[in-house]
């Protein structure tokens, strides 16, 4: 489980780090420059992981680690769809529930200004 976690955490790490970087800003990475970023990136999350400073992730840390990040994204989803209520009720002028063509065009128009 710990290994999936950090797999997908560099794998994470790596796309983040390509897509910064425009091909027109892009400077030359080395692999060793490359891998010092990331190693820093998951050492600090291992360091968050590793609450009582063993050095070591136990079953326990994992536990309260992973209901941490499940816990985050379930606060950010309620997020997302309050945000999402929210524009519904200022695009539905008519206040019938739906959201007619008509009021999705004007809505874009009225926000492009």
């Amino acid at each position: 489980m710990l290994f999936r976690i950090m797999k997908f955490i560099a794998s994470l790490l790596f796309f983040l780090t390509i897509a910064t970087f425009s091909s027109a800003e892009f400077k030359p990475l080395t692999k060793k420059e490359f891998l010092d970023r990331n190693l820093k990136a998951l050492e600090k999350r291992f360091n968050q992981i590793d609450t009582n400073k063993d050095q070591k992730i136990d079953a326990k840390e994992n536990e309260a680690w992973r209901k941490k990040v499940l816990e985050a994204r379930k606060k950010r989803l309620a997020q997302i769809q309050k945000q999402r209520q929210e524009l519904r009720k200022k695009i539905d002028i008519n206040k019938d529930g739906k959201l007619s063509k008509k009021e999705i065009e004007d809505f874009k128009k009225k926000t492009k200004k």
